[in-house]
């Protein structure tokens, strides 16, 4: 498979197909040179000012209608996996630990198909600013995690997280709120 940057993203930026114009970088974007992008020629990706997206860090922007939106002075860790089919959205000042996946759908669960032949179910994942997701921690789809909260490491996000509340386990539980 062939590897070709795209202009909007720093020349050391990976990429398994090349982008739309749709596709934006903030300054001073920092994209380690292991990050990988695989993403469909209509995918949005949209980096704020100020962001960092460390090693070995995997986008996946695929069908229908992929977008990822990333703001401002936001940190995403170590061996993240970012899968998008529909909107992952991530707000200002955001810190993201090593290996965390985020990801806006799942497989189909019916009982009388096979899962491997069922259809994606779509979603979304909306994380808002100043929010710190832990080291290992799994954001699923139909998620939003409020402003300010603080998810815990190997956590498994599967419903709505309140702002500034302090959530752990699996699935990820509030055990208190941040003062």
């Amino acid at each position: 498979m062939t590897i070709k940057s795209v202009s909007s993203l720093p020349p050391n930026a990976l990429l398994t197909k090349t982008c739309e114009p749709a596709s934006r970088a903030g300054a001073n974007l920092v994209v380690k040179r292991s990050a990988e992008f695989r993403m469909v020629k209509h995918a949005v990706l949209e980096v704020g000012s100020n962001v960092t997206i460390q090693d070995y860090s995997f986008f996946q922007l695929t069908m229908p209608e992929p977008k990822v939106f990333i703001g401002n002075n936001t940190v995403i860790g170590r061996r993240n996996i970012i899968t998008a089919k529909n909107r992952i959205s991530i707000g200002n000042d955001v810190l993201i630990g090593s290996d965390v996946q985020i990801i806006d759908h799942g497989h189909g669960m019916r009982r009388d198909v096979p899962i491997r032949l069922q259809k994606a179910e779509i979603g979304f994942v909306e994380i808002g600013d100043d929010v710190w997701i832990g080291a290992g921690a799994k954001i699923l789809m139909n998620v939003t995690i409020g402003t300010g909260a603080v998810i815990g490491a190997n956590s498994v996000v599967t419903a709505d997280i309140p702002e500034y509340a302090i959530a752990v386990g699996s699935p990820a539980k509030v055990v208190k709120y941040r003062i």
